[in-house]
């Protein structure tokens, strides 16, 4: 390597574009301004996109720890189709453990609200169930009771 080569730097582009973003938080886009500046959930998002947060760490911690990504779909993730079960052909994936028929299912769900009761009722009659697993007689799993 000669003198005059080690002494030069290389050449950079003049135009160099940094990511945006505080505290290694950093953001990308496949369409340039798709992504809304110095705002987080717009309520208009450019090109007609939705805005949706994946968060990643409990609603208990501190800011500065929060893991979550900003996402700036075309079609709200709430209006999937419903999931449909899948068999394979070879039938030897198992999916029931036990004797009970219900499965879980990924597709979103919602619950109606719970009708006020029009008369004054106490504790024992305003429990039900929501959801549980295993068996009461078995003395093995859990409900949950709102």
């Amino acid at each position: 390597m000669d003198s005059e080569n080690a002494s030069r730097s290389p050449e950079f582009p003049a135009d160099l574009k940094y990511q945006s973003g505080f505290g290694n938080h950093f953001s990308s886009e496949a369409i340039a301004g798709a992504l809304p500046l110095n705002q987080n959930s717009p309520l208009v998002c450019p090109y007609g996109l939705y805005a949706e947060q994946i968060s990643g760490t409990s609603f208990t911690s501190p800011r500065k720890l929060n893991q979550r990504s900003w996402l700036y779909r075309v079609k709200p993730s709430v209006t999937h189709e419903p999931f449909k079960p899948r068999v394979p052909s070879h039938g030897k994936l198992v999916s029931e453990f036990n004797e009970s028929n219900s499965s879980a299912t990924p597709t979103q769900l919602r619950w109606k609200p719970v009708e006020v009761p029009k008369a004054p009722i106490d504790f024992i009659d305003g429990l039900y169930t929501l959801c549980g697993a295993g068996s009461s007689y078995l003395r093995h799993g859990f409900a949950i009771h709102m």
